[in-house]
């Protein structure tokens, strides 16, 4: 009899997600062993609630779509599960008869499908899980890079560009742009904004992370610095930056909301840098927060990320067929030049409740930039050249 299967995605949407859901897809199709794959809508909410569809009936040319449309497909969560509510599931699962679990996700997913597959082992039924890694923060350990940070970073990198030939266009009216991007704990987005950079003026010209104690004078400082210098300044911010007490600038004063694995939904820390700019240095400052459209941008999609993030779904199928259980599929880079990943796997428990911060090495020492060994991890990662702009020659015109 063939095994039935079921997938759900969970977590921040990306422009990649849906890729990885039609390598899923066309992976049992191609297999043999496994005759029918249901979705579960909103991930581990929808088999809580058994709200699924069936996924191996959907036309050809949706699945082929999915590759190149952006959110997630089959609706997303944000939810911890209990032990009674996996108890549940493993109940669930028994009753349809589903033998393999795919979860497509971050650190709390991997959480989820260890938490799942624990459950059903103590009640001695045969499940096996896979994980497929999702998230544009990049801060899974073990594999080199996740699906949807490529293309999240393309977005950063090409809107920085964007973003500084506005404020230096602008720079009588308001001088200093601050840019605010997502990545929970880890700098990896912040760090991408340097990838379209070609010279000294362009922007960005500073950059503070997470990684790094936030110094509200040293960042003063720098700002002028860079103004005396430019006339303009563009500055790239992570969303969690801290100050030395481990404080975040955006941290409200109470009230903190947060989501359903306890991570805090913060204010803006651009919005409260950008009054320190103005009242310490008398200048007018702006800043953009691109938010949740960042990670799922379609017409800045990563080529490379797109078709890593259909492999990614096609090997969690060939692990699963084999028997593996527990597992997140992983990227080991083989080759630099040219650039190259190959498939690897890693137990979830590797994952869950883990990060992966952006190492010392790629933070210059300033504490303000990135070096040249970032820019040779992560560019190859966003795919084909970004935009290139141009400017105007000053040419002197006589006096007539």
């Amino acid at each position: 009899m063939k095994e039935k299967a079921i997938v759900g995605q969970s977590g921040g949407c990306t422009a990649v997600i849906n890729a990885s859901l039609a390598g899923i897809i066309d992976g049992v199709k191609s297999g043999r062993s496994v005759g029918s794959l249901y979705g579960a809508w909103h991930g581990i909410e929808g088999i809580l609630e058994e709200s699924f569809t069936d996924l191996l009936k959907q036309p050809a040319s949706i699945v082929k779509a999915l590759r190149a449309t952006p959110s997630s497909a089959l609706g997303s969560c944000r939810h911890k599960l209990t032990e009674r509510e996996a108890d549940k599931a493993v109940s669930i699962f028994r009753k349809h008869g589903v033998t393999v679990l795919f979860l497509i996700g971050g650190n709390d997913t991997a959480e989820t499908a260890l938490t799942v597959s624990r459950h059903a082992k103590s009640r001695n039924y045969s499940l096996r899980t896979v994980v497929v890694p999702k998230t544009i923060d990049n801060d899974l350990p073990v594999t080199d890079h996740t699906p949807g940070y490529g293309s999240a970073a393309r977005f950063i990198a090409q809107a920085t560009q964007e973003a500084g030939l506005d404020t230096e266009a602008m720079r009588r009216v308001d001088p200093v742009k601050i840019i605010e991007v997502m990545g929970r704990d880890s700098g990896w987005l912040v760090a991408s904004s340097v990838l379209g950079k070609k010279s000294d003026r362009e922007a960005p010209h500073l950059l503070y992370f997470p990684e790094r104690p936030f110094d509200k004078r040293k960042f003063i400082g720098d700002t002028e610095r860079v103004l005396g210098k430019n006339g303009f300044a563009v500055i790239v911010v992570s969303e969690t930056i801290r100050d030395s007490s481990g404080r975040r600038v955006g941290e409200k004063e109470e009230g903190v909301l947060k989501d359903g694995f306890g991570h805090p939904y913060m204010e803006s820390a651009a919005a409260k840098l950008v009054r320190w700019v103005e009242e310490s240095l008398k200048v007018r400052a702006r800043y953009d927060k691109p938010g949740t459209i960042l990670r799922m941008s379609i017409p800045y999609i990563s080529s490379v990320d797109q078709s890593e993030a259909y492999r990614a779904g096609k090997e969690a199928v060939r692990l699963a067929l084999r028997g593996e259980n527990e597992i997140m599929v992983t990227f080991v880079r083989a080759s630099d030049r040219p650039y190259f990943c190959r498939m690897g796997k890693v137990h979830v428990s590797e994952i869950a409740g883990k990060e992966k911060k952006l190492p010392a090495s790629f933070i210059s020492q300033s504490g303000t930039f990135v070096t040249d060994k970032f820019r040779k991890y992560a560019m190859p990662l966003i795919g084909k050249p970004l935009a290139s702009f141009a400017n105007l020659i000053r040419y002197q015109v006589p006096d007539p």
